[in-house]
């Protein structure tokens, strides 16, 4: 059933909602930390490398000649100094030595040096675009040596830590891919749980309208009895009747006609909402529709002075929809308007196109629906207060709006409080 059906897809939403955003936040607290533990290293070798500089150049200065380069050891040693960077300058900032084996850095890192921007113990990370249309990436710092409170020279820092850098890039991609999984699996649980969870409230309902339809109809029979013995007794010439009892008749007939219409009402309804009802759609011309609908109201009209109009603006408009179905919902809609229409009012009837579908507009002027009573009129029963002043069951509006969606059409209602009330039917041009 579409109720259920839209509930289920609400519980799934929800659930899928909810479980997204915890999953999200606990992956974006691990990544988070992982990042920064990252970091931290970047920024604690930069700052050894950078202290490991700083002792040399302080004998550099205070011994005045350069120390030899120590000869390699293995391939790991290669790799270190293939990766690391260092230039370091005098007082007069002068430089004395460097080493700097990234092709790619060296522009950027001479400008940085060149600049002396950065504070003692001071990191920074920067990102070069290289002449491959690459994106590569260095953290680099800056520590001073004083000898006696003398400033005596400084060194520039760093490595290269692209490589680090695409790891997390891949980290994070890998992450967004198991999220993505994760939520696809959840969704299937979801509906599975779900479909469990509905399975005896579908079961439950489905009883409830079956009891519904069999006891309605059981009970037409039994006023119809009494309906038809009432009248026997108002036509019996013999039975002398006071005026009372005439009309207590009278008033047991309406009473009696009155639970039959609501007996009706609520048949049909549990025939809506059964889903294995059949219909019977055809393309229906819906200004003939309208026209000889609005026929049938001219007398209560009129005896109301109430101008009712029909719009003929789409001659050859038409519909994809049960014909008694449209025909029931455009009387019900006519119907209330009527009931709602102060003497001397408007009712106007529209066929119109709208966003590809075609429209059924029912207008009236009157005292219209309140803001708070608006979300509500097309539950079952429901009367608001100023509604309650006139007759009926509340169960009109809900039958036109089952019977709409039955046909895969929209019923929606707008309103002007003390100006006017539009109730607008779509319904689909194609089966």
């Amino acid at each position: 059933m579409k109720l259920f059906s839209q509930f289920r897809k609400k519980l799934v939403k929800r659930y899928m909602q909810l479980t997204g955003i915890i999953i999200f936040m606990l992956i974006t607290l691990i990544y988070g930390f992982i990042v920064s533990l990252v970091y931290n290293n970047f920024i604690s070798q930069a700052h050894l490398l950078a202290m490991e500089e700083v002792e040399e150049l302080n004998y550099i200065v205070s011994d005045g000649k350069l120390l030899p380069d120590l000869p390699l050891d293995n391939n790991s040693s290669q790799k270190y100094l293939n990766k690391i960077f260092y230039y370091m300058y005098d007082k007069n900032d002068q430089l004395l030595k460097m080493s700097n084996k990234i092709d790619w850095s060296k522009t950027d890192i001479e400008t940085l040096t060149t600049q002396d921007l950065l504070q003692d113990g001071q990191y920074e990370m920067h990102i070069v675009f290289t002449a491959q249309k690459e994106f590569r990436f260095f953290v680099i710092t800056r520590e001073s040596i004083w000898n006696n409170g003398q400033y005596a020279g400084k060194v520039y820092a760093g490595f290269d830590i692209s490589h680090d850098l695409m790891l997390l890039g891949r980290l994070l991609l890998w992450i967004t891919l198991l999220l993505l999984c994760t939520l696809f699996v959840i969704n299937k649980a979801a509906n599975f749980m779900a479909n469990k969870a509905m399975k005896p409230v579908v079961e439950s309902f489905e009883k409830q309208v079956l009891f519904a339809a069999n006891a309605s109809h059981e009970l037409r029979t039994p006023l119809s009895v009494l309906l038809s013995g009432l009248d026997i007794l108002k036509d019996d010439a013999d039975n002398k009747m006071s005026a009372f009892s005439k009309e207590i008749i009278g008033d047991m007939t309406g009473e009696i006609l009155k639970m039959k219409a609501l007996i009706s009402n609520m048949l049909l309804l549990a025939r809506c909402d059964n889903s294995a009802a059949g219909l019977k759609k055809n393309r229906v011309w819906l200004n003939i529709i309208l026209k000889n609908t609005a026929a049938r109201f001219q007398t209560i009209t009129a005896d109301k002075n109430i101008a009712l109009s029909v719009i003929d603006d789409v001659p050859d408009l038409y519909g994809w929809v049960d014909r008694n179905h449209l025909e029931q919902i455009i009387s019900i809609l006519i119907d209330n308007a009527v009931k709602y229409t102060p003497r001397n009012g408007k009712i106007f009837l529209r066929a119109h196109c709208h966003n590809g579908m075609s429209a059924i507009s029912v207008s009236n002027t009157g005292p219209g629906i309140g803001e708070k009573d608006l979300p509500y009129v097309f539950d079952r029963f429901y009367r608001s207060s100023e509604a309650k002043k006139y007759e009926g069951s509340g169960l009109g509006l809900s039958i036109a709006k089952a019977l709409a969606e039955k046909n895969n059409g929209m019923l929606i209602v707008q309103s002007e409080e003390n100006i006017r009330t539009i109730f607008t039917l779509y319904l689909s041009q194609k089966d």
